[in-house]
């Protein structure tokens, strides 16, 4: 908890979610979300006092700059699945609906979902996880898992 919170702050958050530590084991007691405030606190506190600025290391600034340029394909998946007369699509329940259930929207944890595909097959590389292809278990770009669902050549 103190180390999660501790990385988070290299963002500069605004506000800080604390989730009780005790939440794998049982519902949070009064006790627990206090002293998961207590920790949380004591961590930001460290944190304010000086953190080497991770977001200017070139990994982090790769990766970054990466995960924005595949959002903007997927959000532009997402909008080219709306009906020509919807203004918004990106606030459309429809298409983000029909987004969900293409698989442009997935989630390992969404299978069995009727609402979903969840098919959508994931590994960690390099510290990012990634979508990679089910056959090979090659790491897939956000370009090729867009054109191989659009394909419906993701099984």
């Amino acid at each position: 908890l103190a180390a999660s919170t501790f990385l988070q702050m290299a963002v500069k958050p605004d506000i800080v979610h604390v989730v009780g530590h005790t939440e794998y084991h049982h519902a949070a007691t009064a006790e627990d979300v206090i002293e998961a405030c207590q920790v949380v606190t004591g961590a930001i506190q460290l944190a304010l006092q000086g953190l080497p600025d991770m977001t200017q290391d070139e990994a982090v600034q790769a990766r970054k700059e990466e995960l924005v340029r595949e959002a903007k394909l997927l959000l532009e998946a997402i909008a080219d699945l709306a009906p020509p007369d919807v203004a918004d699509p990106l606030t459309h329940a429809p298409t983000l609906a029909a987004a969900v259930r293409a698989g442009l929207l997935d989630a390992p944890h969404l299978m069995g979902n009727p609402a979903a595909r969840g098919q959508v097959a994931v590994s960690f590389a390099d510290g990012a996880c990634r979508a990679v292809d089910r056959r090979t278990g090659r790491v897939l770009t956000e370009a090729e898992r867009i054109a191989l669902l659009l394909a419906k050549e993701i099984v």
